[in-house]
């Protein structure tokens, strides 16, 4: 074998060497890019401001094996069941309905629509928007967990 020959081997050799570790890399580089799951699922906590109260709030959502998205809102120590969760991924709205009970037996009624801010980043994705308890209205801001 001649010297010209080994050299030609040697380069040939290191080039598909390298495209193969470039390779390798760009394929455990995927799921860095990839999203994380379903928008909506997760523990969200925040606040809510409803005639000038302001209320500490943990929304807790799944994603059922049928698509459709369950959960609850813990707020003072009471668990209120969602009845209704809509996501609108053209504008990435929100709309979710509750109702339940305090712990006197008064009945909860919420109405919930937001926007979903900061889609790209699942540390600081954010909903914030309207929250109607009954007839009173006011806003709310979320932060997922």
């Amino acid at each position: 074998m001649s010297y010209r020959h080994m050299i030609y081997s040697s380069s040939l050799l290191n080039r598909q060497t390298l495209a193969a570790v470039f390779i390798i890399l760009l394929g455990f580089s995927y799921p860095l890019f990839s999203q994380e799951g379903h928008p909506l699922v997760g523990s969200w906590s925040g606040d809510r401001l409803v005639n000038d109260k302001n209320t500490r709030v943990l929304v807790l959502l799944d994603l059922q094996p049928d698509q459709e998205i369950t959960g609850t809102i813990i707020e003072n120590g009471v668990r209120i069941p969602l009845s209704d969760v809509t996501l609108d991924p053209q504008d990435w709205s929100v709309n979710i309905s509750a109702v339940g009970e305090d712990r006197a037996g008064n009945t909860l009624s919420y109405k919930i629509q937001g926007i979903i801010g900061n889609l790209g980043s699942a540390t600081q994705r954010n909903i914030s928007g309207t929250w109607d308890d009954g007839t009173d209205t006011g806003s709310f801001r979320l932060q997922r967990n």
